[in-house]
This record gives structure tokens, C-alpha cells and sequence, in this order.
């Protein structure tokens, strides 16, 4: 896998409610992990826990390596809803299970699905299926997601 941002989603784009179906599939994006990778989230999130960036410490501990942590995931899944939604989106509901641990060395995909659309008072709401999934280990985190947009005639 490689790193995509522009060309499956774009995140410049204004995006409305009625032009979505129940159905839609995000492409999402995909990330390959790295130490580096792994350093720039240790130091941004300052989650010094060892097992985030020793590699040693780690394997020590039982681990294959070095992983990436809860803060880690909720960005990369806030990102893809981010990303969908648009610059008049909003997203209202983020709510997701860590089944499994993302390892530096792998490949991540960020990817959702619509699965219902509601008008609620004067918000426009998609709920979405959202997953981030590695290629060793699957799905690693799914979730749930609602994402406010714009209608046209507002």
C-alpha cells in the first residue's frame, strides 16, 4: 500500500447531503508505518510510553515491535470523516473498538461505508461504518461514525 491523500477524496471539495446514497463507500486513504512515523506521533500526542517508540523495550514487554496508540487511531479515523465530509461537514459522532494493534512495518487503510441518512430539526446526518484495517492483522478498529452536511438549499 501506498500513501494517498488527493485523488480518492477531495478534501477541498464541498460536499452535500443529497448528493450521498446509503451504500457509498469512502476510498479513504492508505499509510505505510514507520519509526518515523512513529516518532512524529510519540512527540505530537507526548505519549512517551516506551512501547511506542523502543523497539527493544517492546519486544521485552511481548510485543512483535513498536505500536501505535489510541490517539494515533482516532486521528487517522478523524481524518478520513475530515477529509469526506468536506469544509462545510462536521463530524458529530466518532465512536470505535481497538480490536487489534497497528505495527510500525505495516500498511494501514482508513475506508468507511454509508449505512443511513436522516434529516434531524435542520441537521443533515450520514452515518457511516468506519474501519482501519492493516495487512497483517485485518480490521484492527471498527467503528461507528455520524457526519453533519450542508444541503443545498441552505
Amino acid at each position: 500500500m501506498t500513501e494517498k491523500h488527493s485523488g480518492e477524496i477531495d478534501y477541498l471539495a464541498e460536499r452535500f447531503w443529497e448528493d450521498v446514497s446509503v451504500g457509498d463507500e469512502l476510498a479513504g486513504f492508505n499509510k505505510n508505518l514507520d519509526w518515523t512515523e512513529m516518532a512524529l506521533q510519540v512527540s505530537g500526542s507526548q505519549d512517551w510510553n516506551r512501547v511506542h517508540h523502543d523497539v527493544d523495550y517492546a519486544r521485552d514487554s511481548g510485543m512483535p515491535g513498536i505500536f501505535y496508540n489510541t490517539g494515533w487511531t482516532t486521528g487517522m479515523l478523524g481524518r478520513l470523516l475530515t477529509d469526506w465530509a468536506g469544509r462545510s461537514g462536521w463530524v458529530e459522532k466518532l465512536s470505535f473498538q481497538m480490536r487489534g494493534m497497528n505495527f510500525s512495518g505495516t500498511s494501514v487503510r482508513a475506508y468507511a461505508n454509508v449505512t443511513g441518512k436522516r434529516l434531524e430539526g435542520d441537521r443533515a446526518l450520514v452515518d457511516l461504518d468506519i474501519f482501519l484495517e492493516n495487512d497483517q492483522a485485518g480490521v484492527t478498529s471498527p467503528g461507528k461514525a455520524t457526519v453533519r452536511l450542508p444541503m443545498k438549499n441552505q
